[in-house]
C-alpha cells in the first residue's frame, strides 16, 4: 500500500517528530499531532490507515481516541497502534482487549516501527477486500493442508493471521526469533507456500474465511 496515511499521535515532541520522519523515509504519508483532541479533529477530515497512539495523552488519553475511532463508521478498516512503556504492562494488555492491532513498546527501534507498520498494511490490503474473489480463498486442498502443521506450527500460524512479525510472535511467544522463522519455513514447506509474501497473504486469507479459527486437526486413530 505504497503512499499509506499514517497519523501520529504523541505528545513527547521529539519522539513524535522522529517516528514522522522515519515513516515519512520509507514513502508513507505522514500526520502527526500532539493531543487526542487534535487527532479527532484530523479523523473527522481524512481517513488513515494506520493510527500510531500514544497511552498517557494530555486532555483525553489513547484509550479515548481508540474509543472515538471505534465510532467512525469510516474508520472500521483503520489499524491502531497503541504506544506504551515498560512499566505500564497492565496498560498494554488493556489496549490489546480493547481490540487494538498491535502495541508498540518504548523505547523501540526503527525496524520494529516500520516493521509493525508493514505488517499492519499488509493485513489491510486483504481485509479491506469487502467482496474477495473465489481465488482469494484458501482451496480446500491447501485448506486441508493444514493438518499437517503441529500444534506450535498451527499456534505461529494463528499469529500470522494477525498480523504479528517475527520479533513479535517470538516475544509473545518466549522463543528465539531464529525459532520462529524455522517455524514459518517449515509451515510454508507443509503447504506449498512460495515467494516472500505468500505465507502472510496465505494466513490473512486464511483469516478472513474462517473468523473463528475452526481449523482441521489431524484424527488420532484408536
Amino acid at each position: 500500500m505504497d503512499g499509506a496515511l499514517i497519523l501520529v499521535i504523541e505528545d513527547e515532541t521529539l519522539l513524535r517528530e522522529n517516528i514522522a520522519e522515519i515513516i515519512g523515509h520509507f514513502g508513507f504519508r505522514v500526520i502527526s499531532v500532539p493531543t487526542g483532541e487534535e487527532a479527532i479533529k484530523v479523523m473527522k477530515e481524512c481517513t488513515p490507515d494506520i493510527i500510531i497512539c500514544d497511552i498517557m495523552l494530555p486532555e483525553i488519553d489513547g484509550y479515548e481516541v481508540f474509543a472515538r475511532v471505534k465510532q467512525m463508521p469510516k474508520l472500521t478498516h483503520t489499524a491502531f497502534i497503541f504506544l506504551t512503556v515498560k512499566s505500564t504492562r497492565s496498560d498494554t494488555r488493556a489496549g490489546m482487549n480493547m481490540g487494538a492491532d498491535d502495541y508498540l513498546t518504548k523505547p523501540f527501534t526503527k525496524e520494529e516501527l516500520i516493521n509493525s507498520v508493514r505488517a499492519r498494511l499488509e493485513k489491510l490490503s486483504i481485509m479491506r477486500q469487502g467482496s474477495l474473489e473465489k481465488d482469494m480463498f484458501v482451496d480446500e486442498a491447501a485448506y486441508e493442508k493444514i493438518i499437517n502443521l503441529t500444534k506450535r506450527e498451527r499456534k505461529v500460524l494463528d499469529e500470522i493471521a494477525e498480523g504479528y512479525t517475527t520479533p513479535q510472535i517470538a516475544k509473545k511467544l518466549f522463543v528465539s526469533k531464529k525459532t520462529i522463522e524455522n517455524h514459518r519455513v517449515n509451515i510454508s514447506r507443509k503447504l506449498n507456500l512460495t515467494g516472500p509474501n505468500s505465507l502472510i497473504s496465505f494466513a490473512l486469507r486464511l483469516k478472513v474465511q474462517n473468523p473463528s479459527h475452526h481449523l482441521p486437526e489431524k484424527q488420532v486413530s484408536n
